[in-house]
């Protein structure tokens, strides 16, 4: 008898648990992979930060260079644009998408950003070319 009540129990959890995703407003999932500079090879553990209308979720890249984060459409809706940026080892990138509907799956947006990351030269060069700019200055001042 106890068996039977703890099924019973067990069983209209359950339900009740599938009624509370079937009534999900619905989600958007945000998901892509992290490549190195020319796309050949996947980057794992990379710190990546998306950002869909303000709201910042942060995650790390998997071994297989894989990342993803759900929002609720209440945040980040069909149409609406995201910003994914990845940080490894001196190497950063950005890259933006659009959030769409998905047909096959009511209830899901999707959007797919893929970022390639490169080494951050571009901010020392700058440092070094305002330096050199600099000097040629006052060395023809002089």
């Amino acid at each position: 008898m106890k068996n039977i009540i703890n099924f019973i129990m067990v069983t209209v959890l359950l339900f009740s648990f599938a009624g509370i995703v079937v009534a999900d407003d619905g989600s958007t999932l945000i998901a892509g992979k992290i490549y190195n500079v020319d796309f050949t090879a996947v980057i794992d553990g990379a710190d990546v930060e998306v950002s869909c209308n303000g709201d910042i979720q942060n995650v790390v890249s998997e071994a297989n260079g894989q990342y993803n984060v759900i929002y609720s459409q209440d945040v980040c809706d069909a149409g609406d644009s995201l910003i994914v940026v990845a940080e490894k080892d001196g190497m950063y990138g950005s890259a933006s998408g659009i959030i769409h509907e998905d047909a096959i799956m009511n209830n899901w947006d999707l959007g797919v950003v893929n970022v390639a990351i490169v080494p951050e030269f571009g901010f020392f060069m700058g440092i070094l070319t305002m330096l050199s700019a600099l000097g040629i200055f006052f060395v023809v001042r002089k």
